[in-house]
């Protein structure tokens, strides 16, 4: 049975964390991963090995990432949403132009969530509370009473098994075009440069 739900009767949703002076690596010396809003599209998963390490100017502990937390974008053109979907050996936070959603996976499943923020119908809900001319941007109590029928557990999990699966075959179909833009690049170099006879004959 469907059951219509807000958002915050089954995950407990937090800002991240402030930085009040601008954002720069610290490279080595940096003691968190930062998550930014660039980070996070529906169709990529987070790059970790490209984030910048910072030094917080606060205590970053009660802010830290754990697996299957979804962060959500606050300001627009897209209110995409992440998923963290492997687990660290260092520190992650993100800041708070940022949702951080921690599921109650008794009740909703994480995955099941990530697919529906970014579905027409989520991206459309979030839409409608959107405010702001020239940046759209949500706020954090709009989210947190986000309403939706959401399904029983089981079909969640189904729907969570086919993002899951579809998500392998698209990363696997990714590396298949870059590889060969690469290949033919190079080969339409070489016959630019008469390294090689008209490869179309």
């Amino acid at each position: 049975m469907f059951e219509s739900m807000k958002l915050n009767n089954v995950a407990e949703i937090r800002l991240g964390l402030p930085f009040k002076k601008a954002i720069n690596d610290a490279g080595d010396q940096g003691t968190c991963y930062l998550i930014q809003t660039k980070d996070i599209s529906p169709d990529e998963a987070i790059d970790f090995q490209n984030l910048p390490k910072v030094i917080p100017e606060t205590s970053p502990v009660q802010h830290f990432l754990s697996k299957d937390d979804i962060l959500l974008r606050l300001r627009g053109p897209i209110f995409s949403a992440a998923i963290i979907d492997k687990n660290i050996d260092f520190p992650i936070i993100t800041n708070n132009q940022v949702a951080v959603i921690r599921c109650n996976e008794q009740k909703i499943d994480p995955y099941y969530l990530h697919w529906f923020l970014n579905s027409p119908e989520g991206q459309n809900i979030l839409n409608q509370f959107s405010e702001g001319s020239n940046i759209s941007k949500i706020n954090l109590k709009n989210v947190s009473s986000l309403e939706w029928k959401i399904p029983p557990i089981e079909q969640q999990l189904n729907i969570s098994n086919i993002q899951k699966n579809w998500s392998t075959q698209r990363n696997i179909y990714k590396r298949l075009i870059e590889v060969n833009d690469l290949f033919f690049n190079e080969l339409c170099k070489k016959i630019n440069y008469g390294e090689l006879n008209d490869y179309s004959k």
